[in-house]
């Protein structure tokens, strides 16, 4: 039950080029509500990215704790950073804390392979590799993914671009519903201007939600 929300920091891609929420030289933040079924509001999950041309910078921090009659049964806080070079990513780090337990991932592009260090080893990622992150739901589809707490590689099947309508707070927002397929099953719905407005992600059949806070819901709404 409650590992559930240890997938937190799996979620999926980068935004495609020409589809991010970025413009060149620009830094926008983004702040989530992490929403679980029983628990409720449960954490905080943050994306900055940051555009300059061709490269882009992500910075992801995530705090998740699970209380029950006041006491903590569960806490999850990440810190990450993804660079990347246009459609390539050229870098990656990341530290999960699980209650208590911290671990640690670096990646870095070398010739024609992604080579990811984790407590466990090392292992040569195809070039094209992507993070699980919701930024590119509107990307080629891809072929495997790395988790970003883990490190450990899976065989993607990405479907959808279906045009839905989410309601976000009482709004009615178009988007774009994306569907991806490794060890579990991920969502993520986008808007026009390729924000994820909404993500969700599932562990032992426990969908957890990400949802763009109340005040970035109607700022998105008045641009």
């Amino acid at each position: 039950m409650l590992k559930a929300c240890g997938l937190i920091v799996c979620a999926f891609l980068l935004a495609g080029a020409g589809a991010g929420p970025a413009a060149a030289g620009t830094r926008q933040t983004y702040t989530y509500r992490v929403e679980h079924p029983r628990y409720g509001d449960i954490g905080t999950y943050v994306d900055t990215v940051e555009q300059n041309g061709d490269s882009r910078r992500i910075d992801t921090r995530l705090r998740v704790a699970v209380k029950v009659l006041g006491i903590v049964m569960f806490r999850e806080e990440a810190d990450r950073t993804e660079l990347w070079r246009g459609n390539r990513l050229v870098g990656f780090d990341g530290v999960t804390v699980t209650n208590g337990e911290r671990v640690e991932v670096h990646g870095k592009a070398q010739g024609n392979g992604f080579v990811i260090t984790t407590p466990t080893g090392t292992t040569v990622a195809p070039a094209n590799v992507y993070p699980s992150e919701p930024w590119a739901a509107g990307m080629a589809n891809p072929v495997v993914m790395m988790s970003t707490k883990s490190g450990k590689l899976f065989p993607v099947k990405a479907s959808g671009a279906d045009q839905a309508v989410v309601s976000l707070y009482g709004a009615q927002v178009p988007v774009r519903h994306y569907q991806f397929q490794t060890d579990k099953h991920q969502d993520v719905w986008m808007n026009s201007r390729g924000i994820p407005v909404r993500f969700r992600t599932e562990e032992d059949g426990t969908p957890i939600d990400f949802v763009l806070t109340p005040e970035q819901v109607a700022q998105l709404g008045a641009q």
